[in-house]
């Protein structure tokens, strides 16, 4: 089976982006196969024109069933879901998953409390990196230097995703006041 991949443009900042990709895709016949890690799996398959959605949502696996079937009756495929984000395929025209800014408004905190919890982390980790790096000698502060430099490459990026999420929040709390 042919495949090929894809990279994400960043679903926090580049979401429709991402959706239009896929979309595109699709229409060439290439399915979108799974997303793990950024990166898009595509299989070869007959061109289909059909629009996207992102659902971000965790759940236990006896509650998956459920969920689909709720977006099914709304005329949204199942495609795939991995670790709380769930895409979905429909037919043009189809009316989206979030139509109202109260439902757009719950998308986005479930989005955005884990990137939230994973930048906190990562910053706790950056700060006791860098006081073993100051204030420890020997093993440790080597330690030190070598967990602050992994702690940067981690928080500068998730840092950006939690600004750009709390950015799209405020957006969609001034367009519901509108």
């Amino acid at each position: 089976m042919k495949k090929t991949y894809k990279i994400s443009n960043g679903l926090a900042f580049f979401e429709q982006k991402d959706l239009q990709m896929l979309r595109e895709k699709a229409a060439e016949g290439w399915m979108v196969e799974s997303f793990k890690g950024g990166l898009y799996t595509f299989t070869k398959s007959s061109p289909e024109d059909v629009i996207f959605s992102i659902d971000y949502h965790e759940m236990t696996p006896e509650d998956e069933e459920e969920y689909c079937d709720l977006f099914a009756a709304a005329g949204w495929t199942h495609v795939y879901s991995h670790t709380g984000i769930h895409l979905f395929k429909a037919v043009p025209g189809t009316p989206p998953i979030y139509s109202d800014a109260a439902s757009k408004t719950d998308q986005v905190k479930r989005t955005a409390k884990p990137v939230y919890i994973v930048t906190i982390a990562a910053l706790l980790f950056t700060i006791i990196a860098l006081a073993f790096m100051k204030l420890a000698e020997g093993f440790l502060n080597q330690a030190g230097k070598i967990g602050f430099f992994i702690s940067i490459v981690l928080f500068i990026p998730m840092l950006m995703t939690s600004m750009a999420l709390f950015i799209q929040l405020l957006k969609v709390n001034k367009s519901s006041k509108n």
